[in-house]
């Protein structure tokens, strides 16, 4: 039988490939999913009912040890690949994957929401057979990279609605005295964090500091282990989850979101959450969800004016951002349908 590989690298690519999953099956093809050993990856696996094969590891902070782990995954991948018969390699930016499947001559199709993360993007996005992007980011943002304009294919909403259309969400008893405060922090292993200043936390001294005025409760989802330690060690009086759990979740059972990175941030924002944004970078989705009134950027200058803000007047806050979201989740497209076209043989002859 045919494949539709999909290789998943994130959480977020473990909830796309879902999806990938039942359009590769419903057009009556074998569907392989790979992944890497990777910190949160085994949880969200097991969360999502998915049985990825793992191949490789994340290679850590460090660039040269990031070089090292992908030529042995890539090398691990071409084996385990074999002889299969590939007739479609999907990703959400996979270097290996994308690398296999343009050396077999096999379409691949890349669906992206990432410009910002140029180390990916410049390994990726000239390989790319068709680029799957949202219409909130300009089409420069990709051809910068050398994407021929003919490879991309958008459509004006975000990855995020594939599943927040369509899963219900249970919210999260954390039993703790409310208002609760959500905080993912920023993804320091990240290509694009390289260089960051500072590598623990981005608002690190001003949770210390609002948490002093006892006005909420704080739980932070970390990424790894070693972000889960030095949580606890700098945050002593916030509850520290001890393991990756269910995002979505989390986040129906908080009264504010505070995001160091994307996915979860625009999840928040899309579910009627009050959003925070502390990403130390401006990013296109940030920008257009901004728009929309969605979310409000800060930054350690007026990051406890606006939590103070916000929590003070959370009823009418959390009211106001429940009516925006439902109104502009219902204008969202989600990509699944236009990925659906794309895997067709015809349309690479």
């Amino acid at each position: 039988m045919t494949t539709v590989w999909f290789d998943a690298l994130t959480p977020k690519h473990l909830r796309m490939a879902r999806h990938v999953r039942m359009i590769a099956e419903k057009k009556g093809y074998n569907f392989l999913l790979t992944t890497r050993d990777y910190d949160e990856i085994p949880t969200f696996s097991k969360l999502l009912d998915l049985q990825p094969i793992v191949v490789g590891k994340h290679g850590g902070e460090d660039p040269r040890d990031k070089l090292l782990r992908g030529a042995e995954r890539l090398n691990e991948l071409v084996h385990l690949l074999g002889d299969k018969e590939l007739n479609f390699v999907i990703s959400h930016g996979s270097p290996e994957a994308t690398r296999i499947g343009f050396g077999i001559g096999t379409p691949t199709i890349n669906v992206n929401d990432s410009p910002h993360a140029e180390a990916v993007a410049r390994l990726t996005v000239p390989l790319t057979t068709r680029l799957v992007s949202s219409s909130f980011i300009p089409r420069n943002a990709w051809t910068r990279f050398g994407l021929h304009p003919k490879a991309l294919v958008q459509y004006r909403g975000l990855e995020v609605v594939t599943w927040l259309k369509e899963e219900k969400v249970r919210p999260k008893d954390f039993g703790l005295k409310r208002p609760i405060v959500l905080f993912r922090p920023e993804e320091i292993k990240a290509s694009y964090m390289v260089g960051a200043k500072q590598r623990s936390t981005y608002l690190l001294h001003e949770l210390k500091r609002a948490l002093r005025a006892g006005q909420f409760s704080l739980v932070v989802l970390p990424r790894y282990d070693s972000q889960r330690k030095a949580f606890r060690e700098e945050l002593p009086d916030a509850f520290v989850l001890d393991k990756p759990e269910d995002g979505l979740s989390l986040i129906k059972g908080s009264d504010v979101f505070v995001g160091g990175g994307g996915t979860m941030t625009w999840e928040a924002a899309l579910l009627g959450v009050p959003t925070l944004y502390a990403f130390p970078k401006k990013i296109y989705i940030e920008r257009a969800l901004e728009g929309f009134g969605l979310l409000t950027r800060v930054g350690p200058h007026d990051f406890i004016s606006r939590l103070r803000s916000v929590i003070g007047e959370l009823p009418n806050v959390k009211r106001h951002q429940v009516a925006i979201a439902s109104r502009v989740l219902k204008r969202l497209e989600d990509p699944m349908p236009l990925l659906e076209a794309l895997i067709d043989p015809s349309r690479y002859v």
